[in-house]
């Protein structure tokens, strides 16, 4: 069984692609943590993967808080795996997933990086089609050795070390208390065409006479309503109107 977070793809891809080789089931965590029940069976010699991006060097909040509602029911201990997607490093990730999962009473048995092409378009503009396209060739490669290891159980790739956890520390703070809605806005090329909001795995977003309005003081920051958006409408704070748009070429 693997479970799932996607904001604009790269994570959805690989967990897609991971789930067809092993014959699994893919279950989305931004659909299942609204639901009440959250307990889930590993039957004997099934897997259980969480693939997701990395945010400020570490775990999505709506990630961490499906882990600590998460009832897995299994005879023996399964092999759990992550494989965590990023645009360059996740730096101590792994730790904060172990320290989640062992409170639950799961063991960890592999953590995978999976470098792909970077969608933070809050921060900075995004890389061009040649860049992307040479990034995710890399990505597949890289894919298709983290199936074959998964496929045998294989051990973790390298864990985190302390310059890791050292940017962790100093960045994934700020994302916990960051996350603010006030900057997002939609400018006149909105088409009030309702994805945004029905995307939002938040549910941060209401149509209001037509227009996207953020109702939430945090979101998850998964970037996905900005990004998706088919008119390049939606914006945050004053850089963004010019900046690159990115979706996974298999959303």
């Amino acid at each position: 069984m693997i479970f799932y977070f996607s904001g604009t793809g790269n994570s959805k891809d690989a967990a897609v692609k991971i789930a067809g080789s092993l014959g699994e089931q893919v279950v989305d965590i931004a659909e299942a943590f609204y639901e009440e029940d959250k307990v889930y069976t590993i039957k004997p010699g099934e897997k259980a993967g969480f693939i997701f991006p990395v945010y400020y060097y570490g775990p999505p909040t709506i990630v961490a808080d499906f882990v600590k509602a998460l009832d897995l029911c299994f005879e023996d201990q399964p092999y759990i795996y992550t494989v965590m997607t990023c645009g360059n490093n996740v730096g101590a990730t792994d730790r904060l997933m172990d320290q989640l999962l062992k409170k639950k009473g799961y063991a960890i048995s592999a953590h995978h990086t999976l470098v792909t092409v970077d969608n933070f378009i809050f921060g900075y503009d995004l890389v061009d089609e040649e860049d992307r396209a040479t990034a995710l060739k890399k990505a597949e490669e890289r894919l298709k050795g983290i199936i074959k290891s998964i496929q045998v159980q294989g051990v973790a790739d390298k864990p985190s070390g302390a310059v890791d956890k050292l940017l962790t520390k100093s960045a994934y703070l700020l994302y916990l208390r960051g996350r603010k809605t006030k900057k997002f806005y939609a400018d006149t090329k909105c088409i009030s065409c309702n994805l945004c909001r029905d995307i939002c795995p938040a549910k941060a977003i209401e149509m209001v006479d037509g227009k996207p309005q953020w109702i939430k003081n945090q979101c998850i920051h998964c970037v996905a309503c900005i990004n998706r958006c088919p008119v390049e409408a939606i914006q945050y704070g004053p850089s963004t109107s010019k900046r690159r748009r990115y979706i996974h070429p298999n959303i």
